[in-house]
């Protein structure tokens, strides 16, 4: 439900061309892409941010309910799915810049005795493989998965990720099999939140909120929309039917982040600024295993491309899409919210703004 298409955005990347026989401006491509957008008459709102250099600019089309009610805006509140992993990122990162963890940690080193007693992964798994999905630990990407679960509600299915889920999950893993490669993992996330919490005695909303709303001046982005927030909800839609916002509980780390336009791109500007100055923000871009084929930075998906390095991820829930991107060299940040359930739309999206600044 919340599972990144790497595969597929990398291989559209690499392929992806404009076809004109002169330069467009950044509007002609954004006519053209909400142009695009709309010829399907099911899909509601769609928001648009682009940074480039220190000019940042919002685009808004559409409806928070149906999209003849024109009223997508700056406090509209869009669900980002599986973006939230930056977020978690950048949590943990600021935990290991005060030297309360460290990516390098065995993920044994935070966990009861009697999980990891005896299993062959107790000296193998650290944070960083968790963080960059190499550390094999199940996926949980869909609701099928948790069918057989003890307590499985349908109308509430990922109700079943408390803590003693996560702990229980990883007692019954003995041989991981396919440790060291790129395997998409929402669990470890869940895992991840988990051990922050273990190791700050914090729970992980209060962190989010020190490090996100507080450090970042984000203050409309949540874990759980707040009531008197509702009525700024893009309701996410599969197709024309209105779908409910995703509740993850344990695995809240995951995808659970809802956020305004100017919200995200504030938090991608943070990157950008400083990227070429911030030893912690510039380790959080960087491989993790120079030794390896590809990059894996942690939590970011990333191409190179004309020789640029442009780093993004995808999300997705029951009803909504997000992307972002980040192109560090050029100063260039992308982010496009929807209130819709779409396969490869926003990913066609990102990569015309791409090749209309990397061409």
């Amino acid at each position: 439900m919340i599972k990144i298409r790497f595969v597929l955005f990398i291989t559209l990347l690499i392929s992806f061309q404009i076809f004109s026989g002169q330069k467009s401006t950044i509007q002609e491509v954004i006519d053209k892409i909400t142009q695009k957008h709309f010829e399907d008459s099911q899909n509601k709102g769609l928001s648009i941010g682009i940074i480039d250099g220190d000019s940042v600019q919002f685009f808004y089309f559409g409806g928070k309910h149906i999209k003849e009610i024109k009223d997508v805006g700056p406090n509209t509140l869009f669900e980002l799915g599986s973006i939230t992993k930056l977020y978690t990122v950048h949590v943990f990162n600021e935990l290991e810049k005060l030297e309360v963890i460290s990516r390098t940690d065995l993920l044994s080193k935070h966990l009861p005795v009697e999980i990891y007693e005896g299993k062959k992964w107790n000296n193998q798994i650290r944070l960083v493989d968790v963080i960059t999905h190499t550390s094999g630990l199940p996926p949980f990407s869909s609701t099928r998965e948790l069918e057989a679960i003890k307590g499985f509600n349908s109308e509430d299915p990922y109700k079943v990720f408390d803590s003693n889920f996560i702990l229980n999950t990883l007692k019954e893993l003995d041989i991981i099999s396919n440790y060291g490669t790129v395997s998409y993992s929402n669990f470890g996330y869940g895992v991840i939140g988990y051990v922050m919490q273990e190791v700050t005695s914090t729970p992980f909303e209060n962190l989010f909120e020190n490090f996100i709303n507080i450090d970042l001046g984000l203050t409309n982005t949540y874990l759980k929309i707040p009531e008197e927030q509702f009525t700024n909800v893009a309701t996410p839609h599969k197709g024309d039917e209105q779908v409910p916002l995703i509740q993850l509980y344990n695995l809240s780390p995951a995808g659970s982040v809802k956020s305004t336009l100017p919200d995200v791109m504030k938090f991608l500007k943070y990157y950008l600024d400083t990227y070429d100055t911030s030893h912690h923000t510039k380790s959080i871009l960087s491989d993790q295993y120079p030794n390896a084929d590809g990059i894996v930075p942690l939590g970011w998906g990333t191409i190179r491309k004309n020789n640029i390095d442009i780093f993004f991820h995808i999300g997705g829930t029951y009803g909504s899409n997000s992307i972002v991107c980040l192109i560090p060299e050029k100063k260039i940040g992308i982010s496009i919210l929807s209130n819709n359930k779409l396969d490869n739309g926003l990913s066609n999206y990102l990569l015309e703004i791409v090749d209309f600044y990397t061409k």
